[in-house]
């Protein structure tokens, strides 16, 4: 399955992206520790599924507010660090 978001413009949420992310997380957060009990036809039994986030792919501002880690200023390469060229 993949999910797809796209929000940006000048009215992107910033750091209150969390709002567009709590549902997901919650929804996440239940399928990992719980999981749930899915019917495979294939095998006509029921079985525990569970579920994790493999990877995203966004952006540097956007990899900044959902890691908040800072990407602006000193050390805003999360690679490069304290050799980061902040002029």
């Amino acid at each position: 399955m993949m999910l797809s978001m796209m929000i940006l413009g000048p009215r992107q949420p910033g750091n209150d992206i969390n709002v567009y992310l709590s549902p997901l997380i919650e929804d996440l957060s239940k399928l990992w520790d719980e999981g749930v009990l899915v019917f495979d036809g294939f095998r006509n039994e029921t079985f525990h599924l569970r579920v994790m986030l493999f990877c995203t792919i966004n952006d540097f501002p956007a990899y900044g507010n959902l890691s908040g880690y800072s990407v602006k200023g000193h050390h805003a390469c999360p690679i490069c660090e304290e050799d980061t060229s902040y002029i």
